[in-house]
Parts: C-alpha cells; sequence; structure tokens
C-alpha cells in the first residue's frame, strides 16, 4: 500500500501542479537530446541524479504548501517563509541541474551538429515532433485548482 499512496501522491501532484509538470516536460527533452548527443554511462548517472533531485524537491515543495495551507489559511510571516524557503530549494537545484548542463553540453560544435542531425532526418525529426506535441499537451493538462 505504501507504494500506491506514493504514487497516488506523485499523479495527483503532478495533475495539480504546472511546474512540476513543466520540470517533468524539461527532463524529458534533455534527455532525449542527451540520447542524440552520445553522453557516457557516468554523464547519463548525473543527468538522471539532476532530473529526479529538481523533481523531488519539487513534490517537496507541493507538499510543503499543502501542509502549509491546511495549517493556515492566514497570511503569517512563518508560512510565507517556509512556502518560500520550499520553493527556493527548487530553484537552487534547477540552477545547479542548469550549471551541471552546461559542463555536461558544453561543446557548441557538438550541440549544432546534434541538433543539425535530428532535424535533418526524418525518421528521429518526427518522433522528436509528437513527442513535443505530447510534452505541450501534457504541460497545459492538469487541473491547477490549488
Amino acid at each position: 500500500m505504501s507504494f500506491y499512496h506514493a504514487f497516488e501522491g506523485i499523479f495527483a501532484s503532478i495533475r495539480r501542479e504546472k511546474h512540476l509538470r513543466f520540470h517533468i516536460v524539461i527532463a524529458n527533452l534533455i534527455a532525449v537530446f542527451a540520447y542524440f548527443y552520445g553522453i557516457s554511462r557516468i554523464e547519463w548517472a548525473i543527468l538522471i541524479i539532476c532530473a529526479a533531485s529538481v523533481i523531488a524537491a519539487e513534490l517537496f515543495n507541493t507538499a510543503l504548501e499543502s501542509a502549509v495551507d491546511t495549517a493556515t489559511r492566514e497570511i503569517r510571516p512563518d508560512a510565507k517563509l517556509a512556502k518560500d524557503a520550499a520553493a527556493g530549494a527548487v530553484l537552487a537545484l534547477s540552477a545547479a541541474s542548469l550549471l551541471v548542463g552546461v559542463c555536461l553540453f558544453g561543446n557548441l560544435d557538438k550541440i549544432k551538429t546534434t541538433l543539425l542531425h535530428i532535424f535533418q532526418t526524418p525518421q528521429i525529426l518526427i518522433p522528436c515532433l509528437i513527442l513535443g506535441v505530447l510534452d505541450v499537451i501534457f504541460l497545459i493538462g492538469g487541473k491547477n485548482d490549488k
């Protein structure tokens, strides 16, 4: 039952939180690009850890915001600090992950070559475009009913 409740929390958060959906879409797009860029196994591990950390931080942020909102509807300095600090943690991990991305994908010539390969190969481009459309649908979906 613990796994069931964990997945229920993840999926409920995905439906409700547009920022979580945004982080998932970005992780998805970066993973596709990384595949064609040709990163090593160690680099994959680093990329996965970064993406999972940002997504986990967003889930913690969602949990904390829900708990604070349940505890009080008043605007209180301590409640604001708790919510702002949790959002700051997501921002810090996102910024660190961006810097990791710069380190992993810092070769501009290789980025250009990879993008040209993707955009000039219909067998790659068409599935990538379909995935992009699905990402947009996923991103704008959800309830956002906070």
